[in-house]
């Protein structure tokens, strides 16, 4: 019989977007249904996005091309609190009759520092990042030099099934030789963090998951050059492990067993 994982993991989406929580809740969907106990987000209003908004004929770049004049500050408020909504909603949706509203929250700053210490408490940290290829990519385990955890074993056996692709290990490995012929397969081990995001920004994924338990990230600077890389949803074990100096003086959503109420707003 086929190993099953533990109940009880709690999923928190961090996303800056809905477009990008739309990208993270399909892959939270195709994850074990037991996974998914608790349900919840932070939508991530950027700091550098509201800080550009504030400037005189400031221009942005849309994503087809085009260059805008940048919205104005109380413009951008609106969408941004038409994108909560909407991401919100799609976390009430996902979670049907178990869902509950205070486990959403809207946060000011850097997407991935940010989510991660929102991520105080929870299982599983999913970093939204909306599809930017069109053909469907490998599913890739950025991971260390230790044994494949259960919980990422599973989840990837899980999201390649669902996606009908490849899982490919990226293993960190400080003590691999320079020298090493590359492996006879998809699967390579790499010296530095550098050598991963040089390959992985080469990759054409679906999803990355990575444990800070085990494995290259060392900071949340570490976690947002491998989103940066890899531009697909990060899937975060040990979403509670502490890495780098992550500051503890931002409001955090209550562990999911927790009855009070948060800001939805």
């Amino acid at each position: 019989m086929a190993k099953t994982t533990s109940p009880g993991l709690r999923i928190l989406i961090g996303a800056g977007s809905f477009a990008d929580a739309a990208a993270a809740l399909r892959i939270v969907e195709r994850l074990p249904a037991t996974y998914r106990t608790a349900l919840g987000g932070v939508f991530v209003e950027e700091t550098h996005m509201l800080t550009t908004c504030q400037l005189p004929n400031r221009r942005v770049v849309t994503n087809s091309g085009m260059t805008l004049l940048a919205p104005n500050p109380a413009q951008i408020r609106t969408v941004l609190h038409a994108e909560a909504r909407a991401f919100r909603q799609s976390l009430k949706d996902a979670g049907g009759d178990n869902a509950r509203e205070d486990l959403f929250v809207r946060q000011e700053g850097e997407l991935v520092g940010t989510a991660l210490r929102v991520a105080k408490g929870w299982d599983i940290l999913v970093v939204g990042y909306r599809p930017v290829h069109a053909m469907r990519g490998n599913i890739i385990l950025l991971r260390g030099a230790g044994p494949l955890s259960d919980q990422m074993r599973l989840a990837s056996q899980s999201l390649g099934q669902q996606h009908s692709a490849h899982c490919v290990s990226f293993r960190f490995d400080p003590d691999t030789s320079a020298d090493s012929p590359l492996p006879p397969s998809p699967n390579q081990n790499f010296q530095s963090l550098d050598a991963v995001l040089h390959t992985l920004a080469r990759t054409n994924a679906n999803a990355v998951l990575v444990d800070l338990r085990d494995g290259p990230i060392q900071t949340p600077e570490d976690l947002a050059r491998v989103l940066e890389a890899a531009r697909c949803p990060l899937i975060v074990f040990g979403a509670s492990h502490p890495i780098g100096a992550l500051e503890h003086s931002i409001q955090v959503p209550p562990d999911p067993a927790y009855k009070g109420r948060m800001d939805g707003h």
